[in-house]
């Protein structure tokens, strides 16, 4: 199967995007305790440059919008918000991106915030030098820059990743991402699959040629 993340091989890397000192400290160490990989930047201003080595950013909207700081600069990681008691303010990024833990909290509450929000983001699909998150339809570039997708766009990619390479009839693409019969002849997939393959390249520079075309189908040409 595709790699996913985080990375079973090694604990997920937590990085704490919080400007208190004394709150930044009082999260990285029992952090660290439970067996993450932690790293602490000042504030969410100082995140974006560390988002590539990171599974998840842990942020305090006493200190701003911080979540909506984050997802502006690009961030496509689970995000958890501390937040106050009386916060009106929605979640910020994609529909289940952001998770707020309201203050006053224990340690144990963080710990699992924690946990649910690497799970929600455990459904990320590595595609070439890239990452497919399917559920908010975004895919980002090795150098962390985030590209939208369609929804059939976002079908077609990981149909084609759940196939490891092997090629994917065009009938079978028709079937599952249109529902059309293997006898309708159109030209759609033709024309999302040119699409598509742009925005691969805009993700990385050799991304047009992730999708090759072969046998009557397509294939992503990885692993």
């Amino acid at each position: 199967m595709p790699n996913r993340n985080p990375r079973p091989q090694e604990p997920a890397r937590l990085l704490v995007a919080v400007g208190d000192e004394v709150l930044r400290r009082a999260l990285v160490e029992p952090l660290a305790q439970a067996g993450y990989i932690v790293e602490a930047v000042a504030g969410p201003q100082a995140a974006p440059a560390h988002f590539a080595g990171a599974d998840l950013v842990l942020v305090d909207r006493a200190e701003g919008a911080a979540d909506a700081v984050l997802t502006a600069a690009g961030c496509t990681l689970p995000i958890v918000a501390l937040t106050a008691a009386d916060d009106s303010r929605p979640p910020a990024g994609a529909g289940g991106q952001v998770s707020l833990l309201r203050k006053p909290l224990r340690i144990e509450a963080v710990l699992a915030g924690v946990q649910a929000g690497l799970a929600a983001g455990a459904g990320a699909l590595a595609i070439g030098p890239c990452r497919l998150f399917a559920s908010s339809r975004m895919l980002v570039g090795a150098a962390g820059e985030p590209v939208r997708l369609t929804d059939k766009e976002t079908q077609i990619l990981a149909r084609l990743a759940a196939a490891i390479g092997r090629v994917v009839p065009r009938e079978i693409l028709l079937a599952e991402v249109w529902g059309y019969g293997a006898a309708v002849a159109t030209h759609t997939i033709e024309t999302h699959v040119y699409r598509l393959r742009r925005k691969l390249a805009k993700a990385t520079a050799d991304g047009a040629g992730l999708i090759l075309a072969e046998g009557g189908g397509y294939r992503l040409a990885i692993g």
